[in-house]
């Protein structure tokens, strides 16, 4: 065959250019939608700017509906107050509830850090037991992704503070997305109750999240990221089993 006829024939198309990254913010909205793809996009990137997202989000939002809240904040420091062995003067109860409404606002960027700091080591030390492979980096980044849906929840919680009668805004539940919100706290058991508020929709889609996050970065079956939720749902309940176990009497 001739030089020529070599190189005879139609010519090939370029190759199609690859799609652009997805910005941030269109993530923040597929991490509700199409978490799968926003984990596999995401897993090598840092987990600072979903983590501080989650953080300014929570802040900015907890300290505008601080105000229509604070019944609640109210409820819940006479309720463990009354759970607790300290004998307190009204005097004494009432600047304990001025110091802790006066800063409680102030310490949701504090809060949130710490729990999704907890919630990426525990993420990573759960996964080793599923022999996942995701690395610290790859736990913090699922864990900060995870964290939107709480997000909504407290959206959720900032508007019905809003237009619900205060008389009701009598626990944390009261406006959470959980069975526990129907259920009276001062008549119902304490860690019953504590425990079906684990039970909100934003807690159970987080996990899910997380599950889903692990099972991208951690390249395990579906089967094996299905027991690594159940886990790390049990793990988060025990704060809630400590509570409850505080209050009662």
């Amino acid at each position: 065959m001739s030089e020529t006829t070599e190189f005879t024939g139609a010519p090939q198309a370029p190759p199609a250019p690859q799609a652009p990254m997805p910005s941030f913010w269109e993530d923040a909205i597929d991490i509700f939608v199409s978490p799968v793809g926003v984990f596999r996009r995401r897993e090598n990137d840092s987990f600072w700017k979903p983590f501080l997202f989650v953080i300014v989000a929570f802040s900015v939002i907890s300290i505008a509906t601080f105000d229509s809240l604070q019944p609640i904040f109210e409820s819940e420091f006479t309720r463990r107050m009354a759970a607790s062995n300290q004998k307190l003067t009204a005097d004494q109860a009432a600047a304990g509830m001025g110091f802790m409404l006066k800063f409680a606002k102030y310490l949701v960027p504090f809060g949130v850090t710490v729990g999704m700091v907890i919630l990426g080591f525990a993420t990573w030390l759960v996964s080793k037991f599923f022999s996942a492979k995701t690395t610290v980096s790859q736990a913090f980044v699922v864990a900060a992704w995870s964290y939107f849906p709480r997000i909504l929840g407290v959206i959720a919680g900032g508007v019905q503070g809003l237009f619900m009668d205060p008389s009701k805004l009598t626990a944390a539940q009261a406006i959470s997305l959980s069975p526990a919100r129907f259920m009276d706290p001062d008549a119902s058991n304490p860690l019953v109750y504590q425990l079906l508020g684990r039970l909100d929709i934003t807690v159970l889609w987080e996990t899910v999240l997380l599950a889903i996050g692990i099972y991208v970065t951690g390249k395990i079956s579906k089967n094996a990221a299905i027991g690594f939720g159940v886990v790390i749902f049990l793990l988060g309940s025990l704060q809630a089993v400590q509570a409850g176990l505080s209050l009662m009497k």
